[in-house]
């Protein structure tokens, strides 16, 4: 992990909706991230299907991740734009699968793209979202 990740990881975990959600990270590596969590009380929405605006936020965080795998210690990277597209629906229950991926990190602006995936009982995946990510990247005192 870099100096990045290794000061911004506690805060991602520690946060209450992503600690109510289950958030779990699989894996960050190499501008690439795989996070888990649950459709449950917290992430579901009144007819039990998963909240829009959770699909969102989870999309901003694994692009948060992959990108921190990528900055040194004097870097942080803030989201100046995001894009979800939700293709269909995830129900009470399912795991949810979001894995993103950094296309480019320049000297102000890092690029990445998302899809997140609803895993059944029968264990198959299957598409519900896609995205797209902008982060401003800045300086900050280490």
């Amino acid at each position: 992990m870099t100096k990045m990740l290794d000061r911004e990881l506690d805060g991602v975990l520690n946060q209450p909706i992503h600690r109510a959600a289950g958030l779990e990270i699989v894996s960050i590596v190499n501008g690439e991230c795989e996070i888990r969590y649950q459709v449950n009380d917290t992430t579901a929405n009144p007819h039990g299907k998963l909240h829009g605006g959770v699909m969102c936020l989870m999309h901003d965080v694994a692009g948060f991740l992959a990108v921190a795998s990528l900055l040194s210690a004097d870097q942080h990277a803030s989201t100046a734009e995001t894009h979800t597209s939700i293709l269909r629906p995830a129900n009470r229950g399912e795991t949810i699968i979001v894995r993103a991926k950094v296309d480019r990190v320049g000297r102000t602006l890092a690029f990445m793209r998302s899809e997140t995936f609803a895993r059944g009982s029968d264990g198959k995946e299957r598409l519900i979202a896609t995205g797209a990510l902008t982060k401003a990247v800045v300086s900050v005192s280490p």
